[in-house]
């Protein structure tokens, strides 16, 4: 006896939900590439953050929506007082969210030597710390940059505060990471010589400016145009209308 196949209609129901779950899918895919990363050429201007404890804990989700995808991460600081030297108190929690969200980073040290030995030693904590997060230099998409803008340290002289310089970017530099020189335009020119900086990257900072660029006449590879950005997720307040971030332009070789 032969057996007649029934064929079952399908349920109306189950293909729109089936198209939903579809469009979910496609739409997902889109935005977990769009959050995961961006696509770069030699000579491209980005935008990129710089965040401290200041900014508390970033939100990198909010970040990517601003089409922010590059960050400078402060690691620590020399030591300014009887307490030394000190790991910034959110760099480690944001270095791991914004891995988690395929930020391109890097770090810098804010510094507070005035000797050479001062250098030495604030680059040997810094390194100290990217070992101990296990931060090897191919982590790092961008440089580790030694921030030095405290009036102290240019006290000491122009051929003093250039040797500080050399003595931490050389320490980095030997470990494999990519230094970078951190200061303002008029203090980059007053109080460092350039022969001796213009080996490493340079990260200047000149604000109001952002029709004539930075006043400073050699060749440097990010521009801080703003202290008073306003960047959801990443503002001094918790409220993404207000508060202030660092942004600046980064040139991509």
């Amino acid at each position: 006896m032969t057996k007649k196949i029934q064929r079952r209609k399908t349920d109306p129901a189950f293909l729109k939900l089936l198209v939903i779950l579809i469009v979910l899918m496609i739409a997902g895919t889109y935005y977990f590439q769009r959050m995961s990363s961006i696509h770069v050429e030699s000579g491209d201007q980005i935008q990129v953050i710089d965040v401290s404890r200041w900014n508390g804990k970033i939100n990198w989700k909010k970040v990517k929506k601003s089409d922010i995808y590059y960050a400078m991460l402060r690691i620590g600081r020399g030591a300014q007082d009887s307490s030394g030297m000190a790991e910034d108190s959110y760099f480690y929690q944001n270095y791991q969210s914004g891995r988690s969200y395929n930020m391109k980073m890097g770090v810098y040290f804010y510094s507070h030597a005035e000797t050479t030995k001062e250098a030495k030693k604030e680059a040997e904590y810094c390194l100290g710390l990217l070992e101990k997060y296990g931060i090897k230099p191919k982590d790092l998409a961008m440089p580790v940059a030694y921030d030095v803008e405290e009036e102290s340290i240019f006290a000491t002289g122009k051929n003093n505060v250039t040797k500080v310089t050399k003595t931490f970017c050389d320490a980095i530099e030997d470990a494999g990471y990519t230094p970078m020189v951190y200061s303002s335009a008029s203090s980059l020119m007053q109080y460092f010589k350039h022969s001796t900086i213009k080996n490493y990257k340079i990260w200047v900072a000149h604000y109001g400016v952002e029709e004539s660029g930075p006043s400073y006449p050699y060749h440097y590879d990010m521009w801080q145009y703003t202290s008073e950005g306003i960047v959801p997720g990443a503002n001094t307040s918790k409220k993404d209308h207000v508060g202030n971030c660092d942004i600046n332009y980064y040139i991509v070789e």
